[in-house]
């Protein structure tokens, strides 16, 4: 039994699913751009560099969203009193959500990084 991917998105925490939208957005732009001066070997390192630091924010903020999440499930269980399996394993399964997505927006945005990487060399 798999989650359907609208509850895996909509059940992540929003603020961090936002601002990976952000990032991603300004991996695909450079990404464009960089199709477009694809010649110039100056400008496309430029692009690269941009979404390589978009990539980068991904993981930092996907290893954050994963501590702050933990952080949240336990606080709730020490709340409700007891350890309750249902609890544990629903709260951990939530916390996990935002950091796969950013794990997999890490991926694309690396891979859009190393793509059209053509190196010119005078031989």
């Amino acid at each position: 039994m798999r989650m359907p991917f609208t509850e895996f998105i909509t059940s992540g925490d929003l603020k961090f699913i936002i601002v990976f939208i952000i990032f991603i957005s300004i991996a695909i732009y450079h990404f464009i751009r960089k199709l477009r001066t694809r010649e110039d070997q100056e400008l496309t390192e430029h692009h690269n560099l941009k979404i390589n630091s978009a990539a980068f924010w991904i993981l930092v903020l996907s290893a954050l969203s994963l501590l702050l999440g933990l952080m949240h499930s336990f606080y709730f269980i020490g709340k409700a009193g007891g350890i309750a399996p249902n609890l544990i394993f629903q709260g951990v399964s939530y916390a996990l959500i935002t950091p796969v997505l950013g794990l997999g927006l890490y991926i694309i945005s690396k891979t859009l990084s190393s793509t059209f990487n053509l190196k010119t060399t005078n031989s």
